[in-house]
């Protein structure tokens, strides 16, 4: 399941993913070099990240060119420089989100 983080009060966007996602993502994620730096996300309203559920207790979160994984408080964190993982992310949305993202400037038309 990913969650988009775009409102505040009202129910943010959520989605799964294909198995083909699934793998694309996997090796995504394996070949992003490492961080020292977690995932902050902002206190502002608007957009702030993207979060892909792995279980019931770990998941991604992907913001500002980094992406962390958070399990069993534990964090392990990857650049993400061009926001490749993050874009790739919002981008299996299905189309009626897709068209939110990208009225908000979140995503590309492709």
């Amino acid at each position: 399941m990913v969650t988009a983080f775009l409102f505040s009060g009202r129910p943010n966007p959520e989605w799964l993913l294909t198995e083909w996602q699934q793998k694309n993502w996997m090796q995504l994620w394996q070949q992003a070099p490492l961080s020292n730096t977690e995932v902050k996300q902002p206190s502002a309203l608007g957009y702030s990240g993207c979060r892909l559920y792995h279980n019931e207790h770990s998941y991604w979160q992907a913001y500002n060119g980094c992406v962390s994984f958070f399990e069993d408080g534990k964090v392990f964190s990857k650049e993400d420089d061009k926001e490749q993982l993050e874009q790739f992310l919002l981008n299996t949305a299905p189309e009626q989100i897709k068209l939110i993202l990208q009225e908000q400037g979140i995503i590309q038309v492709k």
